[in-house]
């Protein structure tokens, strides 16, 4: 369930998803009811509309990659002469990511406008919120599919949710370069615990033994959580802002990107805010959305 949101109210059971390529996120609000949400795994459109339609769902909204493909699945049937298939709303994913995180937002975080707010799905995406108004300013090619892709190099067939679990035993210091690694204390007059070269220990002429698989679990998420997090500082620096909101399937039950992620984000003096269940920021804009329409 996702806790301490308060959706409008409405006399028919709606619903939100965000489709993607991999993923759906669906929240289904029924009247009287807190709202719920499930994640369903490299489903087709015709499986997330089956599942909708046994929720009950009458209307609903839908962003990401495949949601026109998941209107036409409902139109075709609707067409077909099929009884309570939901009306279907397409909306634009950057407007429904912003709508849900502002939702999502507890009231006593303080967060002002204009603030930055990154999707880390497959990738990265960072947008500029101000307001109602919502820009698609950059991102990043880093991401999820990153983190699972370099994973099962190291580590054949592991799934996302074990990479992560492994990545929380292990220890990133022990592959990536640090400054305490080649500079003496003191000499460059910055923390030395900041990476120099991620992955870099493995890259000496020493011959060393094979780090453990937690280890390099550990250090694939970190370069990944760094990188994005410097992308995201020089936006702020273009933007005039200093506040990031994170959220995206690729933070859920990951504590290592998150300790990244809010370590970097000391380290570059801006703050970073992480959303409670913000792998369904996008599915709770798109019921927003529909919901207003």
């Amino acid at each position: 369930m996702i806790h301490k949101v308060s959706l409008k109210p409405h006399d028919l059971c709606g619903g939100g998803l965000d489709i993607g390529g991999t993923l759906c996120k669906v929240v289904v609000v029924r009247p009287g009811e807190e709202l719920s949400s499930v994640v369903l795994h490299e489903c087709s459109c015709e499986d997330i509309l089956d599942y909708v339609m046994k929720a009950g769902v009458q209307f609903c909204g839908a962003t990401g990659s495949r949601a026109v493909e998941f209107r036409h699945c409902a139109q075709c049937r609707r067409d077909s002469g099929v009884p309570n298939v939901p009306q279907v709303l397409c909306v634009n994913e950057f407007v429904a990511w912003g709508n849900g995180a502002a939702k999502l937002l507890p009231s006593s975080c303080g967060v002002e406008f204009p603030y930055l707010l990154g999707s880390i799905g497959t990738g990265t995406s960072i947008l500029l919120v101000n307001g109602f108004t919502i820009t698609r300013v950059g991102g990043s090619a880093l991401g999820g599919g990153t983190i699972l892709g370099l994973g099962r190099v190291a580590i054949p067939g592991i799934s996302f949710g074990d990479l992560c679990r492994l990545a929380s035993q292990g220890n990133r210091c022990e592959v990536d370069l640090l400054l305490k690694d080649i500079y003496a204390p003191g000499q460059i007059g910055i923390a030395d615990n900041i990476t120099a070269s991620n992955f870099g220990k493995l890259a000496g002429d020493k011959l060393i033994p094979r780090p453990s698989d937690a280890d390099i679990a550990a250090g694939i998420i970190s370069m990944v959580g760094e990188n994005i997090a410097l992308v995201v500082s020089e936006m702020m620096n273009i933007y005039h802002t200093h506040t990031i909101v994170y959220g995206g399937s690729t933070l859920c039950h990951n504590t290592v990107l998150r300790s990244v992620l809010m370590r970097a984000g000391e380290l570059l003096h801006h703050r970073a805010v992480i959303l409670d269940r913000g792998e369904f920021t996008g599915a709770v804009g798109a019921y927003e959305l529909a919901l207003a329409y």
